[in-house]
């Protein structure tokens, strides 16, 4: 597994640099927020308010998790050569069936369905 390890550093690094630009971003813009006057409560949490509830978070994370570890379990059974992407695409396609597992989990309530009571 010497092959993976350049693409996790690399992944680990451009996610923690992508991470501190946001809080320093965040940060920013909630300075200039408070610095121009505008303190409505409601309005400065409605900002800064994740778009998907929280709660799913875990399950975001454990579905995606779940996938990538069945991906690792798939490429100790298939055969493939030292130089071939096969596992990066066979891993890929793992982690990105749990993002979509979790988004039809979240998002996919039909919208004409009503509930009957």
């Amino acid at each position: 597994m010497n092959h993976l390890e350049p693409v996790l550093i690399v992944g680990t690094v451009f996610f923690t640099v992508a991470y501190i630009i946001e809080i320093i971003l965040k940060y920013r813009l909630r300075s200039r927020i408070v610095s121009s006057g505008l303190t409505d409560e409601k309005l400065i949490r409605g900002l800064f308010a994740s778009k998907v509830d929280n709660r799913y978070s875990t399950l975001k994370w454990g579905l995606i998790l779940l996938f990538a570890g069945i991906g690792l379990i798939v490429l100790e059974y298939v055969p493939y050569e030292y130089d071939s992407p096969l596992p990066y695409g066979i891993e890929g396609t793992f982690i990105a069936l749990g993002f979509l597992l979790y988004y039809f989990m979240v998002n996919g309530k039909p919208s004409g369905a009503k509930r009957e009571e």
